[in-house]
C-alpha cells in the first residue's frame, strides 16, 4: 500500500524497504537542507547509510518534513 501525506493524499510510489533509523537520519538531513529541495516533486539527496556506504536516496516531495523515499542506490566508485 502506498504511503500517504500529511494531507491524507497518496504519494506516486510504495515506501522503500530500509530500516526506519536510516530513513528518520535522511529525513532530517533533507529537513535540514530543504531549500534545495522546495518546489521540486521528485530529488535525489545523497547521503552515507547506516552501514557507511554512500547511497542516493529518491523521494517524492510534498513540502517541508513530507516525504516519501522510495528507491535506495548505492553510489559507485
Amino acid at each position: 500500500m502506498r504511503p500517504r501525506d500529511s494531507y491524507g493524499n497518496y504519494f506516486d510510489h510504495d515506501e522503500t524497504d530500509i530500516e526506519w533509523k536510516e530513513i528518520e537520519k535522511i529525513r532530517a538531513e533533507i529537513n535540514t537542507n530543504y531549500s534545495r529541495y522546495r518546489g521540486k516533486s521528485y530529488c535525489i539527496h545523497i547521503s552515507f547509510g547506516l552501514d557507511d556506504r554512500a547511497y542516493k536516496y529518491y523521494f517524492e516531495n510534498h513540502g517541508f518534513d513530507d516525504i516519501n523515499i522510495y528507491l535506495r542506490t548505492e553510489m559507485e566508485e
